[in-house]
């Protein structure tokens, strides 16, 4: 006779209501929480390093920007009238060379606590030029373009204004940064046609204690009223110092590549390319 073997039935032991689980589920639920505890800390932690932060380079001028200003006990950051109030005036009108100016920020005492409260309050700046020479004298001139896509400029008698639609030289400001007066601290110099001395952007006026301070570059040289505190998005410049990115990149080639007129599209497609060529993985890139 035959015997098959039977097929054994491992028995589980049972478990009731209020039984603690295992050491080991336990272990690994614990250990999960843990990370999912230390990934939300993280997090929070990286959100916290973002907003806006002072430049530390000239590099840190691309981009967003806020410029601040500290006169006593009041912040004040540099800006265009509220978009409802410009909305009424043309960007050509003669009032329009007039508007910019010196906004107090009412709900901050610290210039590294201040932030835009308004798009009116943001610039965006850029190099004005593809100089790649740096004894070249435009190869640190940089324009500011406001949310309303003009550029702040300034005219032959140091009149402040943002109406111009396209780079020219009133709009080219040359910045000159100020270590010894701590981070972020920058002065904006400009040329216009004409002028044989350089000229500073500058406070008018300051201790007034007004909500509002008007601006002009009518001064050679930097003191007090012409030393601002320039503060660009703490993302960018984290991604801008990645290993890979331009902003990683030293030297004049790396200069020449940022400034050859390429689009970051094109730069990225010529990269891949020349990745793809040295792996030879692909004949169609040859």
């Amino acid at each position: 006779m035959e015997y098959k073997a039977a097929k054994i039935n491992k028995v589980k032991k049972l478990s009731f209501k209020g039984d603690k689980k295992s050491s080991l589920r336990h272990d690994k639920k614990s250990k999960t929480k843990k990370h999912r505890h230390d990934i939300k800390e993280s997090k929070q932690e990286d959100e916290a390093k973002d907003g806006w932060v002072p430049i530390t380079s000239l590099s840190d001028l691309e981009g967003p920007l806020t410029f601040y200003f500290r006169d006593d006990d009041l912040i004040y950051t540099l800006s265009l009238p509220p978009r409802e109030a410009a909305q009424t005036q043309s960007l050509d009108s003669a009032d329009a060379e007039q508007l910019v100016q010196m906004v107090a920020l009412n709900d901050t005492s610290s210039i590294l606590e201040a932030e835009p409260a308004a798009v009116e309050q943001v610039f965006v700046g850029r190099k004005s030029v593809p100089a790649t020479e740096t004894t070249d004298p435009e190869y640190n001139m940089y324009s500011f373009k406001s949310y309303a896509g003009s550029y702040l400029s300034a005219d032959r008698k140091g009149h402040i204004g943002c109406s111009a639609l396209a780079i020219g030289p009133l709009e080219k400001w040359t910045p000159v940064l100020l270590p010894e007066r701590g981070e972020g601290a920058i002065a904006l110099m400009i040329k216009p046609p004409g002028v044989s001395e350089d000229y500073f952007l500058s406070v008018e006026n300051p201790s007034s204690g007004n909500q509002s301070l008007a601006v002009a570059a009518k001064t050679t040289s930097i003191g007090f009223c012409q030393g601002f505190i320039a503060k660009c998005q703490a993302a960018l410049r984290k991604h801008r110092y990645l290993p890979g990115s331009a902003g990683a990149e030293s030297g004049p080639s790396a200069a020449s590549r940022y400034n050859s007129g390429q689009s970051n599209d094109e730069r990225r497609a010529e990269a891949l390319l020349d990745k793809r060529q040295k792996s030879k993985s692909d004949r169609y890139c040859k």
